[in-house]
């Protein structure tokens, strides 16, 4: 082999580790730093190239195609054990089907050359995968990856069965096309087996994900109802509230002229003292917490109201600024999960405090459009306890069956191209959400 075939061969190689880590990429949960463990990640894939051309110099196309299965799962095990925040069952359901998926593209290619070998070959070969798998990772990307999260958010012990079929399928199409030898050392390249065994893959992927799907969806109409039913409580103890604020002022209405006469007999004797003290009982009782005037959103502004009076009721200090116009373009009842789910978090992060602790919570809302871009931001900083543990990404809820409301915030982000940041440090919980409208 000449140094230009070296070359392709070394070309195609970081051509199908790029897809891997692509792959991945758009499916997987990242841990934090991202960045530091994607730079890791691609190092070591570096030197794993160069060792790898290294061996095919020295000894051949022979020996380079007995590593290329333990290369492959070498490569995706550190990425999984560097960057995946999902658990295992996830990840190695996630590497078996890019497994997958890679031998039916690599086999799609190499029969569509039009030379055997050479670099023509090569170069024809890159190619025709260079366009599939761009085709691939483009419907990953756009269809298949908000759908895939919301899978991981809501499958538990279902995931290890699913590994295992992606595995199982991986052990099948391994020995289709590499045994007793390689696919390409035989005429008919075995494509009748290829062909059968992925019909098989497909029947049996559509079947798994249209049965978790249609969970998913039972469990998200479930959700919204809960959200609308909460909202409805919220809109009648705003109802509620009114007409007993109504009728408070016609009460009062009615007693002022026998108020008017209690304080000028407590002025004509000179009991000044007495006669503010009656007032300022009088204004204490007639002073109640208001609902609306926070944002021109009603729905938000019942939301916010509501639970700042919660807030309050239990001595926690308050403090919303909430700019969210009322023909914010955006489902009403996603907005008021949000509201509702992180308010909820940050009331019992406040509860969970020390006495001596400050008890308090901020919200900022700001709905921005700058060249035709829209995007709303949600910050809410709340006093929590020093003890707060976070697994991939989320705090770890000490109720019981809890932690459905940050991932209800996540999923409703997801569903608007958004992102959500859960943080703790130094005595302060942070929510932060970015939504693309």
């Amino acid at each position: 082999m000449d140094m230009i075939t070296y070359a392709v061969v070394f070309l195609r190689l970081l051509q199908t580790i790029s897809y891997m880590s692509l792959f991945f990429f758009f499916l997987i949960k990242l841990k934090e730093p991202k960045r530091k463990r994607i730079t890791i990640t691609v190092a070591i894939y570096f030197v794993v190239a160069v060792i790898y051309c290294t061996i095919l110099i020295l000894y051949g196309q022979k020996i380079v195609e007995i590593l290329i299965m333990p290369v492959e799962i070498g490569l995706c095990l550190i990425l999984i054990f560097v960057c995946s925040a999902d658990k295992w069952p996830v990840s190695l359901f996630v590497m078996f089907t890019q497994f997958n998926l890679l031998l039916g593209i690599s086999y799609i290619s190499d029969i569509c050359t039009t030379e055997s070998s050479g670099v023509v070959y090569q170069i024809e070969y890159i190619i025709y995968r260079t366009v599939l798998f761009g085709a691939l990772l483009f419907c990953n990307y756009k269809f298949v990856r908000l759908r895939f999260r919301r899978l991981v958010e809501l499958l538990g012990k279902e995931w290890h069965l699913m590994a295992l079929v992606a595995f199982s399928f991986y052990v099948l199409e391994s020995v289709i096309h590499y045994y007793p030898q390689m696919y390409w050392y035989e005429a008919d390249n075995r494509w009748y087996l290829v062909a059968s065994s992925y019909l098989v893959f497909a029947g049996v992927y559509w079947l798994i994900f249209r049965s978790f799907s249609d969970i998913a969806e039972k469990y998200e109409v479930q959700e919204r109802e809960h959200i609308l039913a909460q909202q409805n409580k919220m809109w009648e103890e705003h109802i509620e509230e009114q007409k007993n604020a109504v009728n408070a002022a016609r009460r009062d209405r009615h007693d002022l002229r026998h108020h008017y006469d209690t304080l000028i007999a407590m002025l004509q004797r000179e009991k000044t003292q007495e006669a503010l003290s009656y007032l300022n009982a009088q204004t204490q009782r007639t002073e109640k917490p208001v609902l609306a005037g926070i944002c021109e959103h009603l729905a938000a502004n019942v939301n916010l109201s509501r639970w700042a009076e919660r807030a309050r009721e239990k001595g926690i200090k308050t403090e919303i600024d909430a700019r969210i116009p009322s023909n914010l373009p955006m489902d009403e009842v996603a907005l008021v999960g949000i509201i509702a789910n992180s308010f909820e978090n940050a009331v019992e992060g406040c509860l969970r405090c020390s006495d001596a602790t400050e008890k308090y919570i901020t919200v900022k809302i700001v709905y921005s459009v700058y060249n035709g871009a829209r995007k709303l931001q949600i910050i809410v900083q709340n006093s929590c306890a020093d003890n707060i543990i976070f697994e991939s990404g989320f705090p770890i809820s000490q109720k019981c069956g809890g932690g459905t409301g940050t991932k209800s915030i996540t999923y409703i982000a997801e569903r608007y191209s958004g992102m959500v940041e859960f943080t703790a440090e130094k005595g302060v919980f942070r929510t932060r959400v970015l939504l693309h409208l």
